[in-house]
């Protein structure tokens, strides 16, 4: 239902309007009322009506100046004015303040139909199109996000190769990076923790954030400074503001200034083993205070020791393969969009999501088959199919044979 506001000093005047609206347009609308411009514009504050009537001559703020304030905050509202005053600087100045309609007194009935229809058809137009912002809006930050969180993986050598049309439009010619240790997180937890990290780090200064990984989240920040010790007060600040606002105890080490790409990978290794070699009692440390033949060692031998994105989906995959899986979900749970996670595993594994899914179950299925004691139906669902007519046509798509055939030849082998 759409809200209007019948601001006019003749209660009558008020009472005829709603009952013509009532009798021609029947439960599409409820009523406020003003008898003045001051309490207008009070009604319009506290309830914020779609459509305003006003009249112009009323006692104390005339209905022009109530117009006038309405419109500074709100001016989306539909303004239609409803005199019995024919004046052209009235009029005039109605158009300057953007009034919808102007109607004169005393207006037909059909004239009222006519002017709401219009506007509601155009209040309806307006919220589609607010919803499609935002949706959009939305869409847009998710995208952001899963760039982002892939580029930052990219930077952690957790990704072989970056498509260049997959780096956001954010580039840090020169900076450094930290990575921040949590305790353990809890699966409810972690969410929470790394919206609110990502909140406070980048209200601080301009950065990327990885996603949460073991434990773990790498920011790459931007900084013109070329001298490293800057950066551990840096640190230390926002040690304090995080353990403040999670409140949680952190450990922070830090990587040195670097240029460009690669550079922002050496950065991340230093964090990585500044941490990885932090004294109990520290809370932060810079890969500077790591001693040298420690640090010159490790720097030269250092391989990224966590799988890699399709590793760990592989990996994902052999122990999941029965359940109801999509590709939208898989490329989620890794951070990447759908469009670059199938590029990327079909380039490393020679096939796509799905046909890679498909011969992992009924490879699946052939072993299970060995087995005389599970029924074809039983091995169809143990390995994700929930159609056993499906589960023969693509058994036999693969490997020439429906289940039972292939069963007999392994009988007839042994």
């Amino acid at each position: 239902m759409y809200k209007i506001l019948i601001a006019d000093d003749e209660p009558l005047e008020r009472e005829g309007l709603q009952l013509m609206i009532e009798r021609m347009l029947p439960d599409q609308f409820t009523f406020l009322y003003a008898e003045h411009g001051r309490s207008a514009i009070q009604q319009v504050e506290q309830y914020q009506p779609h459509i305003v009537f006003m009249d112009i001559k009323m006692p104390g703020i005339h209905g022009l100046e109530a117009i006038a304030e309405i419109r500074k905050k709100y001016a989306d509202i539909k303004i239609v004015i409803l005199t019995a005053y024919d004046y052209f600087m009235y009029a005039k100045e109605a158009i300057s303040l953007g009034v919808d309609e102007y109607l004169l007194k005393p207006v037909k009935k059909e004239q009222i139909v006519s002017v709401l229809e219009k506007l509601t058809d155009k209040l309806a137009v307006e919220k589609k199109a607010r919803e499609a912002e935002l949706e959009t809006r939305e869409k847009l930050a998710q995208l952001y996000a899963l760039s982002e969180a892939t580029f930052t993986l990219f930077l952690m050598e957790r990704m072989d190769e970056l498509d260049a049309n997959q780096v956001i439009p954010i580039e840090i010619e020169k900076g450094f990076a930290l990575v921040i240790q949590f305790e353990t997180l809890t699966e409810a937890e972690k969410t929470q923790t790394v919206e609110r990290v990502k909140h406070d780090v980048k209200r601080m200064r301009n950065c990327l954030c990885s996603p949460l990984i073991d434990q773990q989240i790498a920011i790459f920040f931007q900084t013109p400074d070329e001298v490293n010790e800057k950066t551990i007060p840096f640190a230390q600040m926002l040690l304090k503001q995080l353990e403040k606002t999670l409140q949680r105890r952190l450990k922070i080490g830090i990587g040195t200034i670097q240029q460009g790409t690669d550079g922002l990978k050496r950065s991340y290794k230093e964090a990585a083993l500044a941490l990885y070699y932090q004294p109990s009692f520290s809370r932060v440390q810079h890969i500077c205070d790591v001693p040298l033949t420690v640090r010159t060692d490790e720097m030269k031998t250092i391989k990224p020791k966590r799988q890699t994105i399709i590793e760990q989906v592989e990996a994902f995959l052999q122990e999941n393969y029965h359940c109801d899986l999509s590709l939208e979900e898989v490329a989620q749970s890794v951070h990447l969009t759908p469009y670059y996670f199938s590029k990327i595993f079909k380039k490393h594994t020679g096939q796509t999501f799905i046909d890679y899914l498909t011969n992992l179950r009924i490879e699946k299925a052939k072993q299970l088959l060995r087995d005389e004691r599970l029924n074809v139906k039983e091995i169809c669902y143990d390995v994700g199919y929930k159609d056993p007519n499906y589960f023969s046509r693509v058994f036999k798509k693969i490997t020439n044979m429906t289940p039972k055939e292939y069963r007999q030849q392994l009988h007839e082998r042994s």
